[in-house]
């Protein structure tokens, strides 16, 4: 599924690259919600590393959940970044444009002062519209 955007002209935000305001999620379809994804490998332990490393993890980590659960990147709607320093806010934009392309999900991007573990750089939860699973 192509992420069905619904923009609005009256709000703009001057970011690097597409910004998506909004995405329908049609009727018929499974919502997942995918918990916050950090850069912890297949081993469970934390893939250390810059910002760039940690980000391409944890969405090499997300796209995996997603695809687990019968999607893929394409079908993710909207997506909560959070990262501990905002000053690597572009590179994580441009990072996600790699994964999710035009139009990207509609997101959020949010500094905190700490993750879980204090290596931990950015962290991303998801809500990924499926198509509808067979009633049995």
């Amino acid at each position: 599924m192509a992420r069905e955007i619904a923009n609005c002209g009256t709000y703009d935000v001057p970011v690097g690259g597409t910004f998506t305001q909004a995405v329908y999620a049609r009727a018929g379809r499974d919502l997942l919600f995918v918990s916050g994804v950090t850069s912890r490998g297949d081993d469970g332990d934390i893939v250390e590393g810059d910002i760039t490393a940690q980000t391409h993890q944890v969405l090499r980590q997300l796209a995996a959940i997603v695809k687990n659960a019968g999607g893929s990147m394409d079908e993710v709607v909207k997506m909560t970044t959070f990262v501990r320093d905002a000053d690597d806010i572009r590179t994580v934009s441009a990072i996600r444009r790699e994964y999710f392309g035009d139009p990207p999900p509609a997101s959020s991007t949010v500094e905190v002062s700490r993750l879980y573990d204090p290596r931990q750089l950015i962290e991303i939860e998801a809500v990924v519209s499926l198509p509808a699973a067979a009633q049995s």
